[in-house]
């Protein structure tokens, strides 16, 4: 992704020509039925999508997600959109905390947003997120200074595990969100495998991103269900077709990213087989549009509504 930076921004505060598409052929044609009700009860928007739109205008943005037919919204903890999320009528089940007050690698967040102050801790997370009558904490990204080999992710499961544990202890549920260098084979094992062997069921869970998964060569429906049970939200985004393999988000181009129903990833299928896995939010995110996001994130709900 060509401006990582600007993500891990909002990763770490959140507070910031659709018509021209052409339908899918498996959307036109006249076997295509309306996607599982709690699909669409369930259906939200990841705000990194119109983090532009957010900073200019939060209130505005989010009636306008409203009004394409959303429900929920998705972004970090801090800070709290709470008062701008109710007047629109929307709802948040999930935030973002940060990944730090996981691993304690504060140091490597620096320069990539304001970070809380260091008193913060993991249980001030637990106890706002509680607080604020959410269901989930998501872990969501590792800076590159925190990767290494599968000792680094047996030590991070570790610590995710005694995260997830007070979360439970708390009624909350705690998701890992894997991008593409999760996928990627360290001596013949993949680190998202480790997090999830490593890690109990009930303390973790799978925040399964679909374009991720798909551009690090993995098939989302299949990933989704040898997690059946353990994959309580989903990040929901289409691949250009062609796109090759490729593991550094950094490198991926913008093009890559399409509106649901506009590249390759079989929806007519994952959505289905998801309602049937147990996942309970669904969130669409579009990392780079073509043009107004508020026009994507239209043509992706109408696509999801007549799956």
């Amino acid at each position: 992704m060509a401006n990582f930076l600007s993500r891990r921004s909002f990763l770490q505060s959140s507070a910031v020509g659709a018509a021209g598409l052409v339908m899918p052929a498996w959307l036109r044609g006249s076997t295509a039925g309306a996607a599982p009700a709690g699909v669409v009860d369930h259906l939200g928007v990841a705000l990194y999508t119109v983090r532009d739109q957010m900073k200019a205008d939060p209130a505005g943005t989010l009636k306008a997600i409203a009004g394409l037919g959303y429900r929920y919204v998705e972004s970090g903890l801090q800070p709290s959109l709470d008062a701008a999320v109710k007047a629109a009528g929307l709802k948040q089940a999930s935030a973002y905390a940060p990944t730090y007050l996981v691993t304690g690698n504060r140091q490597t967040w620096a320069g990539a947003g304001e970070l809380l102050p260091e008193s913060y801790t993991w249980s001030h997370a637990v106890e706002e997120a509680k607080a604020r009558g959410f269901e989930y904490l998501v872990i969501v990204y590792l800076m590159r200074a925190e990767r290494g080999g599968l000792d680094v992710y047996r030590d991070l499961a570790a610590r995710l595990a005694k995260a997830g544990e007070a979360c439970r202890k708390a009624g909350l549920g705690l998701a890992y969100h894997p991008h593409a260098f999760e996928y990627e084979p360290i001596a013949g094992v993949r680190p998202i495998d480790v997090l999830l062997k490593e890690t109990p069921k009930d303390l973790l869970g799978l925040e399964l991103d679909t374009f991720w998964a798909s551009i690090a060569g993995v098939d989302p429906l299949k990933m989704l269900r040898a997690h059946a049970g353990r994959v309580p939200l989903v990040h929901l985004k289409d691949k250009a077709r062609g796109t090759p393999v490729q593991y550094d988000e950094a490198k991926v181009p913008k093009e890559a990213f399409k509106e649901i129903g506009q590249g390759e990833i079989d929806y007519a299928a994952f959505l289905p087989a998801a309602a049937k896995a147990g996942v309970k939010y669904y969130y669409v995110e579009q990392d780079h549009c073509a043009g107004n996001p508020l026009d994507s994130l239209r043509v992706s709900r109408k696509a999801i509504q007549a799956t």
